[in-house]
């Protein structure tokens, strides 16, 4: 349940984040993209709530949310929904059908047929 925090300001910090987050549960993991060579954040980063709720309450609390004059978006992260995705589109298990299963059904059918004649 990964949420992409993105537009945050270059001034937001580990601790920034994550109390952006506290009011809305646990917070399974909560992690600030970092610039190295300034030591200021990249704009974003991602957190992890430990439900689904918190995480759906989250979400619709802080997106559009303004800070420091920057509205930041905080929707699901790319990663959890291509996981969804995977999910959705695997291949639906393979089953053993008999080959005479219609046949069966078919002939008694048709015995019914020649007994009503």
């Amino acid at each position: 349940m990964s949420i992409l925090v993105r537009n945050l300001p270059k001034s937001f910090t580990q601790e920034n984040l994550e109390d952006l987050f506290f009011e809305f549960g646990t917070i399974a993991s909560c992690d600030l993209v970092m610039d190295e060579a300034t030591n200021l954040s990249k704009g974003f980063g991602f957190v992890e709530m430990s439900t689904q709720e918190e995480t759906d309450k989250a979400i619709e609390k802080l997106n559009a949310k303004v800070i420091d004059g920057k509205k930041i978006r905080v929707k699901w992260s790319n990663q959890e929904k291509k996981q969804a995705a995977a999910i959705d589109d695997a291949p639906a298990p393979k089953r053993d059908i008999p080959d005479n299963v219609w046949g069966t059904a078919s002939s008694n059918s048709s015995e019914s047929e020649k007994d009503a004649e």
